[in-house]
Formats: structure tokens, sequence, C-alpha cells
């Protein structure tokens, strides 16, 4: 089919063998319609100028109705663009310098919002290595290339999603759509292996720069410990990997402690949010035993939200040792190099509800071997302490018979030895008997002539004593006459004392109205006080 355009009825009708580069240029042209049976294009008369200049470059032909209607139109639109014409010939521009589809590396960004939809609308973006975007431009995709591309998708084994946050390679149309005035590209393909390879050179890159600083072994070097029941758990919560994960350390029947600490584990918040919840362990890392890492299943791409070099240094370094269940049993990330790996949260509890059995079964061991040598031992013991028992009973038996022996011959001995001791005893007594009052009349006698001496001696000096005694009772008593207060009395003096009876010595001892008691040689008087004199104060 010839590249022609005729006029016919107001409308122009554009005709040629199927070519992207040329469909794209006619539909910039506002008003254009398809017409699958015809297989041709209309578009409003109107739009002649524009069609001509951006079809007659591309070799197209044209009737006389079309050139004479261009003619009459032309001068019309000299001086100035339309929107319209502007746009088409701003999109003809881009299908110029980009006639062919190009690759397009960049971040998807947005595409969760329409990922229901048959046409999905999304941007690309390039960041820089602080996460900051540089620039984006907005992309569609089709539903037919959507098809095609989770199809491909899918024969590779699903490695990853299109989903936000993914950096991809992809084959795009660039092209402006004339009704909006708006650039965009249209996705037509996707370089898997692009995906999947950056990922892979990240993680080997950042494996590189572990090992060089000597971190890549140092947290699985750490001694496990031999009952791990206080447990660390990072996962995002309410998750499968955290039901999971309980639910077979609960189901062991061990007394597990199990503390956890949110994050994400999937995504831009995923490295800030797990070192926030690495340091809280590690700031309290003498309350657990082991700490770990769980996220449930998903594609390969995932896992590179946990290939950070901060993450893989922090876990490396990490003072308790680090068990990674992330729910892929062929892939690893850069923390299951550097932790303890488990291919599912299931089996990373698992590891330690195996560590704990294992204990109590090599305690249970030894306890059995233990009772079982003391078994032995107490029968050895037994048969060794029955013999020695039997030994003894003959032994003290052979003894008592001796002794028996021995005290009858001695009970018979002491029985004569005490009659010969008692007949002497007897002698003796008599013998003192005989002697004893005469002796008495002796003693009684001179013990008389001793107590009369001393009776004596004792009545001549108590009589000194009293003598001496009442010559200083009546010196004392003179002494106490002359300065008793009576003499001072009859010298015709007073004695004042308050009515408590105390002396008053002192002014203020007799205040303004104070009854006072004046003791006289024959008598007393009772005087009312008007106080201290108060030319006396003022002199003092």
């Amino acid at each position: 089919m010839a590249r022609q355009v005729t006029h016919e009825d107001g409308l122009l009708r554009v005709s040629f063998n199927y070519e992207p580069r040329l469909v794209e240029m006619v539909r910039g042209v506002p008003g254009r319609k398809w017409h699958p049976r015809d297989k041709t294009w209309t578009i409003p008369s109107t739009q002649v100028v524009q069609v001509v200049d951006l079809l007659l470059p591309a070799g197209f032909e044209f009737d006389r109705d079309t050139l004479e209607l261009y003619e009459r139109h032309k001068d019309l639109h000299e001086d100035h663009y339309t929107v319209s014409r502007l746009n088409a010939e701003a999109r003809a521009a881009l299908a110029r310098a980009f006639p062919a589809p190009v690759w397009l590396v960049g971040e998807i960004s947005g595409f969760s919002k329409s990922a229901h939809k048959n046409i999905v609308d999304f941007q690309l973006v390039d960041r820089d290595e602080e996460g900051r975007t540089l620039a984006q431009v907005n992309a569609v995709l089709f539903h037919s290339q959507r098809q095609a591309i989770q199809d491909k998708l899918a024969r590779e084994g699903q490695p990853f999603l299109l989903e936000d946050e993914i950096t991809v390679r992809v084959q795009v149309q660039v092209e402006l759509h004339p009704e909006w005035g708006a650039f965009r590209v249209v996705v037509q393909d996707i370089d898997v292996a692009y995906t999947l390879g950056e990922a892979a050179r990240r993680r080997e890159e950042i494996l590189r720069t572990l090992s060089a600083e000597g971190l890549l072994e140092r947290n699985s070097s750490l001694p496990f410990p031999v009952i791990p029941l206080r447990v660390g758990l990072i996962t995002s919560p309410g998750s499968d990997a955290e039901r999971d994960a309980l639910n077979t350390l609960q189901e062991s029947g061990y007394a597990f402690h199990v503390t956890v600490h949110g994050a994400r584990v999937q995504g831009r918040e995923t490295e800030p949010t797990m070192l926030r919840a690495l340091a809280w362990f590690a700031s309290r890392a003498s309350d657990f035993d082991v700490v770990l890492i769980c996220r449930g299943g998903g594609s390969r791409t995932d896992l590179a939200w946990l290939d950070s070099l901060a993450l893989g240094r922090e876990v490396a370094a990490f003072p308790l040792p680090v068990v990674v269940g992330i729910g892929h049993e062929n892939d690893r990330s850069v923390l299951d190099e550097v932790g303890r790996r488990a291919k599912t949260p299931t089996a990373a509890a698992q590891i330690l509800v195996g560590q704990v059995a294992e204990t109590m079964d090599h305690a249970a061991r030894t306890c059995a071997r233990a009772i079982e040598i003391v078994g032995t031992r107490l029968v050895a013991e037994t048969d060794r302490t029955n013999g020695r028992a039997q030994r003894l009973a003959q032994t003290v038996k052979q003894a008592l018979t001796h002794a028996q022996r021995d005290l009858h011959h001695g009970r018979h001995r002491l029985l004569q030895g005490a009659r010969a001791l008692l007949n002497r005893t007897r002698q003796a007594q008599a013998a003192r008997v005989g002697g004893l009052p005469r002796a008495a009349g002796y003693m009684l006698g001179r013990e008389h002539t001793h107590l009369d001496a001393a009776c004596r001696r004792l009545l001549h000096a108590s009589r000194g004593h009293i003598a001496r005694e009442q010559e200083r009772t009546s010196v004392r008593t003179r002494r106490l006459e002359l300065v008793h207060p009576r003499r001072v009395l009859e010298r015709g003096y007073a004695l004042l004392r308050s009515r408590q009876g105390r002396v008053v010595t002192a002014p203020e001892h007799a205040p303004a109205g104070e009854t006072l008691v004046a003791e006289l040689r024959t008598g007393r008087l009772h005087l009312l006080s008007e106080g201290p004199d108060k030319e006396q104060e003022g002199e003092q």
C-alpha cells in the first residue's frame, strides 16, 4: 500500500503499510480516527496544514484537493502555531530523534497506585546514592506489553515483580502525547538479567568490602548460647514470618521469652528501621541470648533491600549471635553471609529449639550416666559396708564377751575390797568417836576465852568512837545554831518568801501583785508586792 493522503467529504484519508513510527506520527494529529475495516486513518480537513507538514518529509503523496486545501490554509498558519500543531510537530521531532525504541534504566515509582488497571501509568526515576531524586520521566505500560512482560518473568521463575522501588532496564518508545502535551515513554520490553545482575553485583561488592574489613565471619564465629531462651526478634509486625517464628517457639514447650522489635523488611525504609532495631537490642545485649532477623517469602529482588553495607557491618559486629531466616531456600543476601543462615523463619526458630533440645538431651544423658555410675558405686559401697558391718559385729561380740568376763571378775574384786574398806572405816570411826567429847570440850573452852577477850576489846573501842562522834555532833550543832535564819530574825530582820515558799532574793522574784510572806522574830506578815523600784532600775 502506497503512502498517500486524499481529501474526501471534509476528511483527509491517510493510508500506508504498517510502520510503528508512522503510526505514532499519525496518532499525534488531533481528531484522527482509525478504521480497521479499511485499514486507513481519517483526519478532519482543518488539520490539513499539520498533516502535510508532518507526512510530506516521510514520503507521503497527496492528491490535488489536499494540496489545494493546504495552499488555502497555509497562509493562515504562517505567523503562528496552534497548540495542536505545536504538539504534533514536537511529537514528530521526538519521533525523528528517537526513531527506534531505546533501553532506559530507572527505578519504578508510583506503579502500585495503578497496578490494578489495564493501562498502568507510573514514573521511572534516577536517584543518587542517598536516595534523592535527580530526574524522572512519566511512563506508561499498555495491557498487551504488560502481559508479555509478566509472561517473560514467569518463564524466568518470577525472579521479581513489577513494583515500586525496583530498578529495571526497560525498552521504551519515546513520545509526546499530542492531546495533553505530555512527554512520556511507552514501555515495550524488560531486561530481566539486568535487575538480577545489578543486585548480584552490588551484593558481591558489599561482601568484598566486609571481607577486606575482617567482618565477614565475626558474628558467625561467636559461640552459640547453650540454652538460648531469651530471644530478640526483628521482623515486620503482624507478618507471616512473625507468626511462624513465634508458633515454632511456643509449640516447642520450652520457656522461650521473645521480645519483638518491628522493622521494615522490604523497601527504602528497610535499612534505617532495621538499624534502629539492631541498635535497640545491642544496647540491651545482657538481657538476650540471640537475635533473629526474619521475613517471609518473596521475589529475588526483595532480598536486595537486605544487601546493605551498613546492615552488613551492624550484623557482623553485633555482640550476640544473629540468626537470619528470610524465606528463600536458594538465594542468599548479605545478612545470610555475615550471620547464621536459616532458609525460613520457621527454620530459624527451629535452630533455637534444636539447640535447647540438644542441651536438654545432653543433660539427660549426663544425668543418666551419673545415676548409673552412682548406682554402681553405691552397690560396691554397700557390699563393702556390709562386710565391714559383719566384721564389726563379730569384733563387738568378742569385745562384749571379754568385757562381761572382766566385769564379773571386777565385780567380785570390788565387792571384796568394799567389804574390807568398810571394816577399816568402821574401826577408824569408832576410834574417832571415842576421843571426840574430850577434844570438843577443849576446843569450846579455848574459843570462849578468845570470844571474851574480843568482846572486851570491842566494847572499849566502841565507847571511844561514840565519844568522839558525840563531840563532833555537838560542834556542828553549835555552828548550825549560829547560822540559822532565826538568829538573823532575832536581830530585827525579816525573811521574805513567795506563796510557794521560795525565798525571795531579787526584785524580779516579786513582780507587782505578788503576795509575799515576811517571817519576823515573833510571827509572820502577808505583804503585797508593788514590783521592783523604778529609780533603782534606772540607775542600773
